[in-house]
């Protein structure tokens, strides 16, 4: 019985290359220098990860373990742009809304499905201009990455 040639096609795991590049990343908000927002965001071909926190001395969990907080999915809706579907895959009450709007802003402005977790703490005295102040430096932030890898790619010839 002669054996098969061996085959041109490489095998399913040769074909797998390490593209996880995880950023860290931080930004202090304007009117609350203390407060920083800490974010970690994978850019995958497909999809973008993203993990929110904050520290700060006068949190109500200074120098204490913050919890998980909540873990969103949201994907742009293809037939509507301007909608976003979304589901809270864990929800802790006190950080599900910030998730939940982080989550469906970039994935409308991404055309991206987005997982974030959120565990962001403006703390008690917080007014909604901070809370606005921090949305907006997070989608900023996360956008212009975004943006920078796909040129990236785009130049390798990799989009």
């Amino acid at each position: 019985m002669a054996s098969d040639p061996p085959s041109s096609q490489p095998s399913s795991h040769e074909t797998i290359s390490p593209t996880l590049k995880p950023l860290q990343l931080s930004l202090r908000l304007p009117e609350s220098p203390q407060t920083t927002i800490h974010i970690h965001l994978t850019i995958l071909t497909t999809t973008l990860l993203l993990f929110l926190t904050t520290t700060s001395p006068t949190s109500a969990s200074a120098g204490a373990l913050s919890s998980l907080g909540s873990f969103v999915y949201a994907m742009p809706d293809r037939l509507q742009a301007s909608n976003t579907l979304s589901t809270a895959l864990y929800t802790r009450d006190s950080s599900v809304d910030f998730t939940t709007r982080v989550a469906k802003i970039l994935a409308r402005r991404t055309g991206m499905p987005v997982y974030v977790g959120g565990s962001v703490d403006f703390g008690m005295g917080a007014t909604i201009e901070e809370e606005v102040e921090g949305l907006k430096g997070v989608i900023d932030v996360v956008v212009a990455e975004v943006g920078k890898t796909k040129e990236e790619k785009e130049r390798e010839g990799g989009l």
